[in-house]
């Protein structure tokens, strides 16, 4: 089976999508008026061996399954979501998806011999979920360590028990149990040009026997011609804190391709599912809220987090030691940006001025040492503990290295300071402490201090103490003024909650 370009959808589909769009969780622009332009469409067959939940294999006679890659246009935003979806003809046996989600509505008889069709969301729809298996490039994992057949190439893809999970964020998810000893699907939604991280960071890390990463099973990647790309637009500019997510606006999808480049992207990723694990988030916050120490867990996780760092720079080689001068300056940038949006750091603006200066001082005594600050590497580049899982058979696990879905993939891959990464985490400590209305105002600290302690000792950067020490409070500084301004923007009950991070590094608490 292959993947078919088709049709744009008709006028009559697009008001649907026109209607429906906006109002799901994982749409990328909330309060702007945008466009909903067709770009790319793609056509899959659904297998008729198909094992599914509840009917039979022939449940579906004459169902179509339909990819459409829409841009949103609009000011300052031009992005490109993936709509997957299930056409089912409108019989008396026609009934709601699998699951009881509501179908997105129905489309009028296009001819005599055409009754109509209902329209389902293709990624909590089973007849989508057999299609995209079908024409997914499996990931041949050769020999098991024991010696047997590890299952490479492509299992028997029985639906049984799927289901498409309803807390959803910038993608949809489908757990298959019993689909290659079980996985979960990841239909992405927010699509960039180029090779998806989320596949070739962990397929990176599988090959060198890291065991912390979901194994990467099966991706669809999709490929056109120059002839179809979309209108250039300006790849280079920088929202304000808060712009990607807040609603304000989004960046641009940095589609302005070159002759050469590769114009490609990935539609959906299965990997392995981690059976027993719990969302690293509500873990924390079930934690806090009977005011029990999540500290062994926190230094758990600072281990595992120095392991991954360690395995992603043997995986991709490292760059140059940051340059600190730039550092500062991006910082301060930054700083001044989100204290020009919050009346709240404006009052602050200058401790924070201050801050950026000892700051400065710090890391230039350091400068003169060779190899005393951080090479640049790959990194997560969006964690916090939302995107780590904890099972107590396999321990901690870090997923979607995707990075920020609205960016371009060439800035989410770019060598990065790992220790952004770890003041991700150092920050979910709060909001977990806040979500989970622990009692005791030391709970984040001891977390915080046991997640820190534990990495500086597993850490093999070789960057001593105090500098990495500075370095980690700058970074954690400015992922709590950009919180602040998020908050303020969009949970406005929640923004004292990184305000109090702010306030504690100004006065030099770490």
């Amino acid at each position: 089976m292959t993947v078919r370009r088709t049709d744009p959808p008709s006028a009559e589909l697009m008001a649907l999508l026109d209607d429906w769009l906006p109002a799901r969780r994982w749409y990328p622009v909330k309060g702007v008026a945008v466009r909903h332009v067709p770009w790319l469409s793609f056509a899959l067959d659904v297998p008729a061996s198909t094992a599914t939940p509840g009917p039979p294999d022939d449940a579906w006679p004459g169902t179509r399954v339909e990819l459409h890659l829409l841009r949103l246009d609009g000011d300052g935003v031009d992005l490109v979501v993936q709509v997957p979806l299930v056409l089912e003809p409108v019989t008396p046996s026609a009934r709601a998806t699998p699951g009881g989600t509501t179908p997105i509505g129905t489309l009028a008889p296009g001819g005599a011999d055409d009754a109509g069709w209902v329209v389902h969301d293709g990624a909590a729809h089973p007849a989508c979920w057999a299609a995209l298996l079908a024409v997914a490039e499996w990931e041949d994992h050769g020999t098991a360590p024991d010696g047997t057949d590890a299952g490479g190439g492509r299992p028997d893809t029985d639906l049984a028990g799927g289901r498409a999970l309803s807390v959803e964020q910038s993608n949809s998810s489908v757990l298959l149990p019993r689909v290659a000893g079980g996985s979960m699907l990841k239909v992405l939604r927010a699509i960039a040009i180029g090779p998806n991280p989320d596949v070739t960071i962990p397929r990176a890390l599988a090959a060198q026997g890291w065991a912390g990463v979901p194994r990467p099973l099966a991706w669809l990647e999709v490929r056109w011609d120059a002839a179809d790309d979309p209108g250039a637009v300006d790849p280079g500019a920088d929202p304000r804190p808060g712009e990607a997510t807040a609603g304000g606006g989004a960046p641009p999808s940095g589609m302005d391709l070159g002759p050469e480049a590769p114009r490609s992207a990935h539609l959906a990723i299965l990997s392995e599912f981690v059976e027993g694990a719990r969302d690293g988030f509500d873990l924390a916050c079930s934690y806090a809220g009977q005011d029990a120490s999540f500290a062994d867990l926190a230094a758990d996780l600072g281990r595992v987090l120095a392991d991954l760092h360690s395995a992603l720079r043997r995986a991709f080689g490292v760059g140059s030691p940051v340059d600190a001068r730039w550092l500062v300056a991006d910082l301060r940038r930054r700083a001044d940006e989100a204290i020009a949006s919050s009346s709240a750091l404006g009052r602050r603006a200058d401790d924070v001025a201050a801050f950026w200066d000892r700051t400065s001082a710090r890391l230039a005594n350091v400068t003169r040492v060779p190899d005393a600050l951080p090479r640049l590497q790959t990194v997560h580049g969006d964690l916090h503990l939302g995107q780590v899982l904890h099972a107590r058979r396999f321990g901690w696990k870090v997923l979607d290295f995707e990075g920020e879905p609205l960016r371009p993939v060439a800035e989410r891959t770019r060598p990065d300071l790992a220790l952004r990464d770890v003041a991700g985490i150092v920050r979910s400590f709060d909001y977990a402490a806040a979500v989970g209305r622990a009692r005791d105002a030391a709970w984040a600290v001891q977390a915080r201090t046991a997640f820190l302690d534990a990495y500086d000792r597993a850490d093999t950067a070789g960057v001593d103490r105090a500098t990495s020490e500075a370095l980690v409070r700058a970074l954690t500084l400015d992922k709590a003024l950009y919180e602040v301004v998020y908050e303020s923007r969009n949970r406005p009950d929640w923004e004292p909650i990184p305000l109090a991070a702010v306030d504690r590094l100004l006065a030099g608490n770490a």
